[in-house]
């Protein structure tokens, strides 16, 4: 993640001076929300979108975002030209800042900072390909925040990379969610299906479903494993990926084992809209 300038509490400065106590909570207890956008051609993209995100994952753990819409655009702007990255990803970060004993937070004291730092181009085979999910039983807790809790993903990680997966597909109860860094969606006769049961609301995936509207219908309801499985084609949406084709779950095969035709226009038509 090199970048030479941060935004840290009303500050842009140098990367290497930037310090949070040990003493904040978003450290001690990991009450932190964040959310993460992406530039196109140098500037931001959906910005507005990812901030009404950031701003309900903030009232869901009564944070308080110390400054405006208005600032937190300049301070990107700034950022993105202090350091000089072609394309770049923005992380903004809010954790409840210092507590005095571990278990309060000031909500008038926040830590609130920026980062931006070079774009992680993907590998094309994920998507001439298709790439693979791994499944795991969780569900997030508070997921309509955008917390900054990937405990589970981490921790099965190397199962994941072990198996040759792009990511973790979690489902609590028979049903499916979301995967664990991405939206998840589901493709039977045409139709879209979108889970509706505990799932953070994904940026990039309602571009998507807008872009889908035209010609596909969108229906958003539980879906349990078995038919997760037994779909013609899957596909995640994420701000860093874009729209890929998933081709594997577990040891079960998607389809015929290759990026499908609605998968394969919905990716024409991201990049046809957002590079195009």
């Amino acid at each position: 993640m090199h970048t030479p300038h941060i935004y840290l509490n009303g500050r842009i400065l140098p990367a290497h001076e930037a310090a949070i106590s040990p003493f904040d909570i978003g450290l001690l207890r990991g009450y932190a929300i964040f959310d993460l956008l992406r530039t196109v051609r140098g500037r931001p993209f959906l910005l507005a979108e990812h901030l009404e995100r950031f701003h309900r994952s903030a009232s869901e753990l009564g944070l308080a975002i110390p400054v405006d819409d208005a600032e937190i655009t300049r301070v990107i702007d700034e950022l993105l030209d202090l350091n000089g990255h072609a394309e770049a990803t923005v992380r903004l970060v809010l954790t409840g800042g210092v507590s005095p004993d571990g278990m309060r937070y000031d909500a008038g004291s926040p830590t609130f900072f920026i980062l931006v730092h070079p774009f992680p181009e993907p590998p094309s085979t994920i998507y001439e390909q298709g790439a693979k999910l791994v499944l795991q039983q969780h569900f997030r807790e508070l997921p309509v925040a955008k917390t900054t809790n990937y405990l589970t993903m981490l921790a099965h990680r190397p199962r994941a990379d072990a198996a040759g997966a792009l990511d973790v597909l979690y489902h609590e109860r028979g049903l499916v969610s979301e995967a664990a860094s991405a939206s998840v969606y589901f493709v039977r006769d045409g139709r879209i299906v979108a889970p509706m049961t505990g799932v953070l609301h994904g940026t990039v995936g309602a571009f998507v479903l807008d872009l889908a509207r035209s010609d596909h219908e969108i229906v958003s309801r539980d879906i349990t494993v078995e038919e997760a499985l037994a779909s013609d084609e899957v596909f995640l949406t994420s701000t860093t990926r874009g729209v890929v084709p998933i081709v594997a779950i577990d040891d079960t095969t998607v389809g015929d084992a290759k990026p499908g035709p609605v998968t394969r226009e919905l990716m024409r038509r991201w990049n046809d809209a957002v590079f195009g």
